[in-house]
């Protein structure tokens, strides 16, 4: 009788425990729910506030494409309306300077040749204005050997590179994908960079190298010329932006600016290393 009383007590004390375990998986598996219900929650508040956030940034994206095409268009515009009325103005400076030259003294010379000069740089600057507003994606990308895109290029500035007895060696560069117009740009902005700020008792030193990497090709074209202090980096790629005086060095301040443009819109980057009076290499990427 006693052991049969134990007995009995001791399932009631183990199913008391059975019980507990059961309670207490039930509380586990209600906090379970509350938690999954919370992080459903959170999860739902994550999503809504990235359609909000995907909304706006769309919303920005089209606003400043839309802005950007705009600017482009006045620039356009006001390039090509300005060039006719430059045109006349240096016809008749020329004309002027023509009849005039020496008959009515020193300082009316120096005031006609400061005119034509002025003129000259504003048809320039002009020109480079108008081919930056024109620089647009291409329809379609394609191969491109750039063995063969630099030695147009090289041939095309043959007397540049006589007049100023430059060295310029480019070898074993790839065929990438890219548009053809914007990148024979890019290499013929950089090359005539290095030619024209080279050292006065120097002759100009080119190589032109491209290293590959697992997702992109790494150009780069390396100079001996005169170098830029690193203060100014962050002014090279900035349309209209000068280092150096007019009378110094020719430009106009929009040649870097184009070539940034161009590898933009190819998704890569653009930067230089240099140091004053050591040379410069300019380097950019072109994804694969």
């Amino acid at each position: 009788m006693g052991n049969s009383v134990s007995e009995i007590e001791t399932q009631l004390k183990s199913l008391e425990e059975t019980q507990r375990a059961i309670l207490n998986i039930l509380e586990d598996a209600e906090d379970e729910k509350n938690l999954l219900g919370n992080t459903q929650r959170a999860v739902m508040n994550i999503l809504e506030d990235y359609s909000i956030e995907k909304a706006s940034v769309e919303k920005m994206n089209i606003k400043l494409t839309s802005s950007n095409k705009e600017i482009e268009q006045f620039a356009y515009i006001a390039s090509h309306d300005l060039q006719e009325p430059l045109r006349t103005i240096s016809n008749y400076t020329g004309l002027f300077q023509k009849r005039f030259k020496g008959k009515l003294g020193e300082e009316a010379d120096k005031h006609l040749d400061f005119i034509a000069g002025a003129t000259l740089r504003m048809q320039s600057l002009i020109r480079d204005l108008l081919d930056y507003s024109r620089i647009e994606v291409e329809k379609n990308k394609t191969p491109i050997n750039c063995d063969l895109l630099v030695a147009d290029i090289l041939s095309d500035m043959t007397l540049l590179i006589t007049e100023s007895k430059a060295e310029i060696s480019a070898t074993h560069l790839p065929v990438i994908s890219g548009y053809l117009t914007g990148l024979k740009s890019l290499f013929q902005n950089l090359i005539t960079n290095a030619i024209k700020f080279r050292k006065k008792n120097a002759y100009p030193v080119l190589t032109i190298t491209a290293q590959t990497k697992t997702k992109e090709w790494v150009f780069a074209i390396k100079d001996n010329g005169i170098g830029i202090d690193k203060l100014f980096y962050n002014k090279l790629f900035i349309i209209f932006q000068r280092l150096h005086n007019k009378d110094e060095y020719s430009g106009t301040g929009i040649g870097l600016a184009q070539c940034k443009k161009i590898v933009d819109l190819h998704g890569g980057r653009i930067w230089v290393e240099s140091e004053l009076d050591k040379g410069s290499t300019f380097y950019f990427t072109i994804p694969k």
